[in-house]
């Protein structure tokens, strides 16, 4: 197998080259891969960087660039080209990295010499190509692989002649010398497949080389030994020989099946230092984090569920089953769930510290006990105060227990980590101002707009105001009489302030609840015989939340229509709490387990039809938590509506707008809420006698019965309110206060009950 090799199947073939070049030319020569004949991989040049970086580390909040200037300001030539050359190689594999960002990051720190020196065309050209995907600490961590770099190559000189010239040649010798110190898995990779193509896989992940040995093994007949790469250099060969002597590449079809697992996505966790007070300095010290794990038992990394449970229950039952469970769940998260290149944080005295898991799960002991494990790269910046923190971080923190998922807020915190370590242009000062905030909220709704205004026929100016009210406080109820457009005007701002399939409506009605509304167990059919088992469920409100927070800066609307029809404190239940504080998280009846908040881009709007219930009946939290906004036909702007509709339609004289306020007049103000709005006089049909007689016969006069049964008969109703007796009203003229609107938008606000007004049950 010695003639062998592993065929190369990336078309990286520029970075092998150049790679391997800058290897040769400054671990052989101690030359400079940017300037033939210069030397500048040297003992002295590197003892001089280590002194000017590695001892000098900066504690700041800068971005990476800003502080590697500061620290090598007064540093020699020679050094700062090293630096240069060194991340040049560390930046040549990546797929995540744009040629433009490699160059730009390379001639950065070649400007800070006193005279400097061009990037080579042909690494300029290999920039343009990758080979592997660095994941997020080829950014986050990049502090940390220039100093284990710097420190490799001090090592590298100490090592005898001998060594280091059969290291050059004899790909297993790199290994051992590759290997030699504990170093960033991401630098020991690179430096095996850049030095070595034709025995080292193209692969950076140590848990994915595991995972195809694992897998290919059986069918290789290689036996697993304690040298992975050995293992993966013979499997690749075999398999190279069974398709053909074509190259392997064990990230595609159709080979990626038969060793990768589905994707699970990043995650993010919380753990927290329990124990002594100086435990957070032990874990940045040791480049890890634990929890105690004394009384588990040794628990195999990726174990399932069940089985960390069944050894939480034999070794700790003296816990009580509250106890058990909690500790099944973090023991098992932090076993099995979590994964290299998710985000940790941990939190003390209110100051929020930041890295990303560097390996799998091990246990510990020291003597006093057993801990579990997990290396982890921390973030070198100052700890960010957790009250400045964008939502919804704030409140996922305030979760209880010593391992907690934070994934809900994973966009957030690998922001945060990436614009505190690698600006958009790192050769970009950021003037010191620190972390960058990311956008969780939506800073405005869509203005109103004059098309929006003659759409509704309704003021430009009230229009806004009902928007700028929605914003501000998140939930409004729109309520009235029937017949004032209420689900009307609520879909049409909907429409005008999101996307289509940003907008979801509901209906209430006696029978709805909680688990119709947010989440609950329904019955399903099972596969086979037809069984029934029961399913959680999401609901509309869980399932446009989550939409809204996979897009934070865009507006999800929720629309109830006859919010007041339902039992509202059986149907929001722990929820009432959200509506009230969005940053807040509370744990939900049918997911315990699970913190809950409510996205601020989470916009409820909702309809409530006052000759239903009065806005007096409804649940005081709710009036709380909703501005209440009405519409009434004997109001601005619903009683100019009528009018500027039919003006838009020629007809100016039309007798509607005159017979709908003799009919609210007849009505009279005892029975405020039972007025009539204008749209059952804005249909297709009512423009003629024998259509107007259809509406106030089918439409107007079963409402009035049914308001007036008890009290009046049904003969008196139409009596009194039929419209040959209306006409009558306004045969002599127009009655008292029905004159009609100039449709001007001077003057508009929304009338608003909220708070102690609502309270008061006004309207």
């Amino acid at each position: 197998m010695d003639d062998q090799v592993i065929l190369p199947p990336r078309a990286d073939d520029l970075v092998r080259s150049v790679g391997r070049e800058i290897i040769d030319v400054g671990l052989r020569e101690a030359g400079s891969a940017f300037v033939p004949g210069r030397s500048v991989w040297t003992q002295a040049a590197a003892a001089e960087l280590f002194r000017a970086y590695n001892e000098r580390p900066d504690e700041g909040s800068d971005q990476f660039m800003v502080k590697l200037r500061r620290q090598l300001d007064g540093a020699s030539d020679d050094a700062k080209l090293l630096a240069a050359e060194l991340l040049t190689l560390q930046a040549l594999p990546l797929r995540n990295l744009t040629p433009e960002m490699k160059r730009r990051r390379a001639e950065s720190v070649l400007a800070w010499m006193n005279m400097p020196v061009a990037v080579p065309e042909s690494v300029l050209a290999a920039f343009r190509q990758h080979t592997w995907h660095g994941g997020i600490g080829a950014h986050t961590m990049l502090w940390k692989w220039l100093a284990d770099a710097v420190e490799f190559l001090l090592e590298w000189w100490e090592l005898p002649d001998e060594r280091r010239a059969s290291a050059l040649t004899d790909p297993w010798v790199w290994q051992d010398v590759v290997y030699g110190k504990r170093r960033m898995a991401s630098l020991r990779e690179m430096l095996l497949y850049l030095g070595f193509p034709t025995h080292f896989l193209p692969i950076v992940n140590v848990d994915h080389k595991r995972a195809i040995r694992d897998a290919f093994a059986p069918s290789t007949l290689v036996v697993p030994t304690k040298d992975l790469n050995r293992d993966l250099f013979q499997i690749t060969v075999q398999v190279q020989e069974q398709v053909g002597g074509r190259p392997v590449d064990f990230y595609r079809p159709p080979f990626a099946s038969q060793w990768k697992p589905p994707p699970q996505g990043r995650r993010a966790w919380l753990v927290r230092p329990r124990g002594a007070d100086d435990m957070l300095d032990a874990w940045k010290r040791d480049g890890a984090v634990w929890i105690d794990a004394t009384h588990l038992g040794e628990v195999p990394a990726g174990a399932e569920r069940p089985d960390v449970r069944a050894a939480v229950d034999a070794n700790l039952g003296h816990l009580d089953y509250a106890g058990r469970l909690v500790l099944a769940t973090e023991y098992h998260a932090f076993l099995s769930l979590m994964n290299v290149e998710d985000i940790v944080v941990t939190v003390v005295h209110d100051r929020l510290y930041l890295g990303v898991v560097d390996g799998e799960s091990d246990y510990l002991s020291d003597g006093d006990g057993v801990w579990l494990r997990r290396p982890v790269q921390w973030v070198a910046t100052d700890p960010l105060a957790v009250d400045t923190l964008p939502a919804p971080l704030p409140a996922d923190l305030d979760q209880q227990g010593t391992v907690v998922d934070l994934t809900g807020a994973l966009e957030v915190l690998t922001a945060l980590i990436e614009n505190v370590v690698e600006p958009a242009d790192p050769g970009a000062d950021d003037g010191g101002r620190g972390p960058a905030r990311v956008q969780t909220v939506v800073r405005t709704l869509a203005a109103a707009t004059d098309d929006l205004a003659d759409r509704l026929h309704l003021p430009r100016r009230w229009l806004q105001n009902l928007l700028d009210l929605w914003h501000e406080r998140s939930q409004v109820v729109l309520f009235g009489p029937p017949g004032t457009g209420k689900t009307f005007i609520a879909q049409a701002i909907a429409r005008h302030v999101a996307d289509r399939e940003a907008i979801r409506l509901v209906q209430f009605h006696p029978s709805y609840a909680y688990e119709d509304f947010f989440e609950g167990f329904r019955p399903v059919e099972g596969r086979e015989g037809g069984a029934v088992g029961f399913a959680k469920v999401p609901g509309p409100l869980r399932e446009i939340a989550a939409a809204a927070k996979a897009n934070p800066a865009k507006p999800y609307v929720l629309i109830i229509d006859e919010i007041n029809r339902a039992n509202l404190a059986k149907v929001f239940g722990e929820l009432y709490f959200l509506l009230e504080y969005r940053q807040a998280t509370v744990r939900l009846q049918y997911s315990p387990a699970e913190a809950f908040n409510l996205p601020p881009n989470v916009l409820l709007i909702g309809t409530m039809n006052t000759a239903d219930r009065s806005i007096a009946l409804v649940d005081a939290a709710i009036r709380r938590r909703f501005a209440f906004v009405e519409l009434h036909p004997d109001d601005e702007p619903v009683r100019s509506v009528l009018d500027e509709w039919l003006k838009k339609h020629g007809k100016a004289d039309d007798v509607r707008p005159a017979l709908l306020r003799a009919l609210n007049e007849a009505i009279g103000e005892a029975d405020h809420d039972f007025k009539i709005g204008p749209s059952y006089l804005m249909r297709p049909g009512a423009d003629h006698d024998d259509g107007l007689s259809r509406v106030w016969d089918h439409d107007l006069l079963p409402l009035l019965e049914e308001h007036y049964a008890g009290r009046l008969s049904r003969a008196a109703v139409r009596s009194k309110f039929g419209l040959p007796a209306i006409r009558l009203l306004t045969s002599s003229g127009v009655p008292h206060g029905a004159q009609g609107g100039d449709g001007s938008n001077a003057g508009y606000t929304v009338p608003v009950l909220d708070g102690a007004s609502a309270a008061a049950g006004e309207a």
